[in-house]
């Protein structure tokens, strides 16, 4: 249907200007409000829209007004592997932060003990060398245990080779008997002397270890 211009006309004298006006600043906020959408499109080049595509709905992208300031900012949906390798690094911190904890009541029990038991440096250390002053005793006992012991094998070894092996005989079941008792019984004795002199290293190191709590207790409790 064909309408003519002074139909026009008049049609639109009747219509409130105050009406034109308003519907003209509801049209221009809606565009405001809508402003821009920024992201960084895959060759890495920031990219504008005031629509957002699809696909990058769940990647990073911010909204901005129509000042250009931005409004909101959506992170990138996280993926299947993302979720679980931040959940199981949550589950570990929880795991350490437990361990941590049982740690720290037994430190703290032995802190406790540490305090009851000595009131000075002097007292730990005195503590110390009669253990150490025990082991030595202990060690040298051993010591002449193989002393003894090695003695005695040399004479049932000699005794083996003079009578028997440099002649071309057997030597006789109770004395090879003897001869491997002996020896066994160095070897066991060598394996007690180890075993204490490792233990008096590990006394040692204790000592140290309490030594330098025991000065971080006390200086704490002056301070």
């Amino acid at each position: 249907m064909l309408v003519s211009a002074k139909y026009l006309y008049v049609c639109l004298k009747k219509i409130s200007l105050p009406l034109v006006a308003a519907a003209l600043c509801i049209a221009a906020g809606s565009a405001s409000a809508a402003g821009m959408y920024k992201w960084i499109g895959e060759n890495g080049q920031v990219r504008y829209s005031d629509r957002l595509p699809a696909k990058q709905a769940k990647k990073k992208h911010q909204q901005l007004n129509s000042q250009g300031v931005v409004v909101t900012t959506t992170e990138a949906a996280r993926s299947d592997e993302e979720i679980a390798a931040e959940a199981e690094a949550k589950r570990k911190a929880e795991e350490q932060a437990k361990e941590d904890a049982k740690l720290k009541v037994v430190q703290d029990k032995k802190d406790k003990v540490l305090l009851l038991t000595f009131s000075s440096e002097k007292e730990l250390a005195l503590a110390r060398d009669d253990r150490i002053e025990v082991l030595d005793s202990v060690i040298q006992l051993i010591n002449k245990s193989i002393t003894s012991t090695q003695a005695t094998l040399r004479e049932l070894e000699t005794s083996a080779e003079q009578n028997y092996s440099s002649q071309g005989k057997e030597v006789p079941g109770g004395l090879a008997q003897k001869i491997e008792h002996f020896t066994r019984k160095i070897e066991n004795r060598a394996d007690q002397l180890l075993l204490k002199i490792e233990e008096k290293d590990r006394i040692n190191e204790q000592f140290e270890l309490d030594l330098a709590r025991f000065r971080e207790l006390t200086s704490a409790e002056n301070n």
